[in-house]
């Protein structure tokens, strides 16, 4: 599954592979490709981060007040350049509101385990669509590592399955019982 995210001038696109996710990254002037482990990802404890630049809405909302009341004065219109200054407050006013909408932010933040994020537009390209992505993204997740570390093998040590099985009890991959279960399955059959 593959999640196509764009804003602006960033492209982004989220894979999911066997074991590992896959991000493409590009922007105007560069481009990167990273693959990252499951077992580094931390679905559990994701961060919904909203946010603008409050300095640049109140310098569009300032430039934005410039235009409209030049724009109402009607003693600016005897004025020889007064199309000029109207349209330099106005780029003024549109360059402050693009720039505010390029910095706002609201992305979605999954930790990995060592301390950085993967960071993922909200609601990009939809919500119905990133929704779905970060349900399979944990559902792989899940059922990859389970498969990796809850699995029994009785030709390995049992004390490095014990860890196994305890970091997927801690990551709330598998339930205190699910663990108990397949602690003492261990135990038993490792006899």
């Amino acid at each position: 599954m593959t999640l196509l995210q764009r804003r602006l001038f960033i492209r982004r696109a989220f894979t999911l592979k066997k074991g590992e996710l896959n991000i493409k990254s590009s922007d105007l002037t560069s481009s990167e490709e990273v693959n990252i482990s499951y077992e580094e990802i931390d679905t559990s404890k994701l961060i919904f981060k909203k946010g603008t630049d409050n300095i640049m809405i109140l310098i569009t909302v300032i430039f934005g007040g410039f235009f409209v009341i030049y724009m109402l004065n009607p003693d600016n219109y005897k004025e020889a350049g007064w199309f000029g200054t109207a349209l330099f407050i106005f780029i003024l006013a549109f360059f402050s509101a693009l720039i505010t909408y390029v910095k706002s932010k609201n992305v979605a933040l999954i930790p990995t385990v060592n301390h950085g994020y993967i960071e993922m537009f909200n609601g990009k390209p939809n919500q119905i669509e990133f929704d779905a992505f970060l349900s399979e993204l944990t559902s792989s997740i899940n059922s990859y590592l389970k498969l990796k570390y809850g699995t029994i093998d009785l030709d390995m040590p049992m004390e490095p399955q014990l860890m196994g099985l305890s970091w997927l009890k801690d990551r709330e991959i598998i339930t205190p019982a699910e663990f108990e279960n397949l602690k003492k399955e261990l135990i038993n059959n490792g006899r």
